[in-house]
């Protein structure tokens, strides 16, 4: 034999799904909202570094124009390899610690 039926049950079933459906869509709709949030930080962090690399693009092409410079060329040289025309004498500094 079945049960009989209680009065109210219906009521607590239908409330019961209620609150199954709400608190279901608001965690469905909760999640989006978070991955829409940490996709559009993502795209901002993206944007400073295409921002900062067109920087440094720029500076580059500007480097590359200016290496076409003899005068740019020789202070390289002297610099960074230590170069010197022949009757020049270098003078190297060699500190003791």
């Amino acid at each position: 034999m079945s049960r009989p039926w209680r009065a109210g049950q219906g009521a607590k079933l239908g409330l019961a799904v209620a609150l199954v459906v709400v608190l279901g869509l608001g965690a469905l709709f909760g999640l989006r909202l978070y991955a829409i949030q940490k996709a559009q930080e993502r795209v901002w962090t993206l944007r400073e570094k295409q921002a900062s690399l067109q920087a440094e693009i720029l500076e580059l092409q500007q480097a590359v124009k200016d290496a076409e410079k003899p005068e740019t060329v020789e202070r390289l040289a002297r610099e960074v390899l230590r170069w010197g025309y022949p009757e020049e004498e270098l003078v190297i500094l060699i500190r003791r610690r």
